[in-house]
């Protein structure tokens, strides 16, 4: 299971965009391509190679796999 508190962390040491999770899926509250890459990298590089992430409507959602 995921460290939710973790990956927030790892989320505001690279942007102040807000983020959450609902159901083990993290919501990062933007559409901005360049923010949702550098995050997914992050996230990738700090915690775990098992995600993947896509837009959802206003938002960025980020799949954990693992």
């Amino acid at each position: 299971m995921i460290n939710e508190a973790k990956v927030l962390e790892v989320v505001k040491s690279v942007t102040d965009t807000p983020a959450y999770f609902f159901n083990g899926t993290m919501f990062l509250e933007t559409t901005d391509s360049d923010i949702a890459v550098k995050v997914f990298n992050a996230i990738w590089s700090q915690v775990t190679a098992a995600l993947a992430f896509g837009k959802v409507g206003d938002e960025t959602s980020y799949d954990f796999l693992a």
